[in-house]
């Protein structure tokens, strides 16, 4: 077993531990939630993308280690492998997939608000075990990780087609790892606007990875 493999392992026990204490859990023991780590296996060095946290409804305990390649056709996925390739030069199975909360639960707002603040210290101990170059968040961020990015800059670009404006912003993760986050692929906007609140993003992360190395 490799070191990777067993630090995931005793993190998916501080995880289960964790979440049957949780309220969520508490609330919704009837239920068939659980939790679960990451999608990929765990990539020192490499970058790492994540969400809020896991979805779904009627889904095992996460147990088994993830398998580098095997089929991820989803929705959320397949809408993001060509952005990862022109703006990021990589291949979803070469990074790190993850989500902030490992607590899963059909929809983000189904968590209960204290599970959030106890899920934070996993993730981090998550996040500082692969020590990614760059991190990068599908959607936005909510009030419990918003509190861990710092020097903030918030970009905007105007979708013409859907007449509104599309956010995206950079910062420092936990006071060290360079940080962006783009609209959640799912999110109703153009494709001209989503190519360039991701390439603004990007650049700024590569700036701030730079920067951090230097």
């Amino acid at each position: 077993m490799t070191s990777e493999e067993r630090f995931f392992h005793q993190l998916m026990r501080k995880t289960r531990a964790l979440f049957l204490k949780s309220k969520t859990f508490e609330k919704h023991q009837d239920k068939n939630w659980n939790s679960a780590i990451c999608e990929t296996p765990i990539q020192i060095n490499k970058g790492l993308f994540f969400g809020l946290n896991w979805g779904g409804d009627n889904i095992g305990q996460q147990t088994a280690y993830p398998e580098k390649h095997r089929k991820r056709d989803w929705q959320f996925i397949s809408h993001s492998r060509k952005f990862f390739r022109e703006y990021l030069n990589s291949e979803i199975e070469d990074l790190n997939y993850s989500n902030f909360c490992f607590f899963r639960t059909p929809k983000a707002h189904q968590l209960e608000n204290t599970d959030w603040e106890l899920a934070y210290p996993l993730f981090k101990e998550y996040v500082d075990f692969i020590n990614p170059p760059w991190t990068l968040m599908l959607g936005k961020s909510n009030y419990a990780l918003s509190q861990h990015i710092f020097n903030k800059q918030e970009f905007s670009v105007w979708d013409d087609i859907n007449k509104k404006t599309v956010y995206g912003y950079t910062g420092i993760l936990f006071s060290k790892y360079p940080f962006g986050s783009v609209p959640h692929p799912q999110a109703r906007i153009s494709s001209d606007s989503r190519n360039e609140i991701w390439k603004t993003i990007t650049d700024g992360i590569k700036e701030k990875a730079f920067d951090e190395n230097n």
